[in-house]
């Protein structure tokens, strides 16, 4: 589909977006949004607005459901965040962790925190108990799906730029439907429409520097981009974190298990949703960029290089290798920086947060292969236990 729209839009490595992050989101502004409403009611008001066509009220209410769940979702995670913290800052009431006690006690001091802090997002759902969004209303947001609306909204109302934007906003998500691809392709044709102010209304915060700086870089002014890569780097590890922290949710079991299957049956999901936070922070308006977090590292070496920092440079080249241990032109990099007179081999140790990074990512994968693997055995020994005593019931009877 986007080899088609390249006749219309421009793709984001040329062009700044306008974002929306967790740390943009203001939680005062909340106030201007009708508390009188749930965001769930808030949403349904808002389609209701659309399918009476009343264009004006539309727009508002898909404008205050969207910054409403912006604010829902960062509540969220600062409440879990700010306990965590708590947490780990208390003393055990005994030193020696016998039958890991210490997680347990840790866990109900982070229980006892977002009880009370839970209370911030009380008034958001605007009940007198604690009430979550449905996850079917949340699919909705996750999906991009209020843009399919809004955009119909603005382009009634004249507003062809903010239509396009928001279908745009739309296609991220979902690039193979054609309607939709149709109707940019028209907005792109309405007056005061331009396609490189074009703009994915939930670019992620971190790829505007990602963006500049190798715009900066490409202007050989390697103090500004490594200004640049270096932030990027910071806000996605940042934002992937944040992803990480919303994944500890809920989860409808649908039965009653025993206290360890409860307990690895919600890390298992849990698990399953962090590990789709870097997944999702690595798609450029609807394409997968496999090499995106590892791509700042290898700016960043030849930055560094080019400002005569090899030390800097040769810890990028090894964090990168991290990511992609044989890739040739990377090994060759690291040849060549061997090679030069000041370089020294303990220059090349990853960065902190890379190796912490590679780790966990490792770790976690083992973790899910083994539940894949394991519990896929146990199904099929089950499976053929059954299937056996059946049988030997059958030949009972007969």
């Amino acid at each position: 589909m986007f080899n088609d729209m390249k006749v219309y839009t421009v793709l984001l490595i040329f062009f700044y977006y306008l974002t929306w992050t967790l740390a943009d989101v203001d939680i005062d502004s909340f106030k201007t949004i009708d508390t009188n409403l749930t965001l769930s009611e808030l949403y349904e008001s808002a389609v209701e607005a659309y399918l009476s066509e009343d264009w004006d009220e539309c727009v508002k209410r898909f404008t205050e459901a969207i910054q409403g769940y912006k604010i829902y979702k960062k509540t969220i995670i600062k409440c879990r965040q700010n306990c965590a913290i708590e947490a780990e800052g208390w003393e055990p009431f005994y030193p020696e962790n016998i039958e890991d006690l210490h997680f347990y006690e840790r866990k109900i001091r982070q229980t006892l925190c977002l009880m009370r802090c839970n209370q911030d997002y009380k008034d958001i759902a605007n009940k007198e108990k604690l009430k979550r969004l449905p996850m079917d209303i949340e699919r909705k947001f996750l999906d991009h799906h209020v843009y399919e609306y809004l955009h119909i909204c603005y382009y009634q109302k004249n507003l062809f730029q903010d239509a396009a934007n928001a279908v745009f906003t739309f296609l991220v998500m979902h690039p193979h439907h054609n309607v939709s691809v149709n109707t940019l392709r028209h907005y792109l044709t309405l007056p005061g429409v331009h396609a490189d102010n074009v703009s994915n209304l939930e670019m992620s915060h971190f790829l505007n520097s990602y963006v500049t700086g190798m715009s900066e870089y490409e202007k050989e002014n390697y103090k500004e981009s490594i200004k640049l890569f270096e932030q990027s780097l910071r806000d996605y590890f940042n934002l992937e974190n944040e992803c990480r922290i919303y994944c500890e949710g809920p989860f409808d079991q649908g039965w009653h298990p025993e206290f360890t299957s409860l307990i690895a049956n919600h890390f298992t999901y849990s698990l399953k949703c962090k590990r789709s936070c870097s997944r999702l922070l690595n798609y450029v308006n609807g394409e997968h960029r496999d090499d995106l977090l590892r791509s700042h590292y290898n700016y960043l070496q030849f930055a560094y290089y080019k400002l005569g920092n090899l030390a800097a440079a040769s810890k990028a080249v090894e964090s990168y290798l991290l990511f992609d241990p044989v890739d040739e032109t990377m090994l060759n990099n690291k040849k060549y920086y061997l090679g030069l007179p000041k370089t020294r081999m303990e220059y090349f140790v990853p960065r902190d947060e890379a190796l912490a990074y590679v780790k966990r990512q490792e770790y976690e994968r083992r973790i899910l292969r083994y539940i894949s693997e394991e519990f896929m055995l146990l199904h099929e020994e089950l499976k053929q236990s059954f299937n056996k005593t059946n049988k030997n019931k059958e030949n009972q009877v007969h």
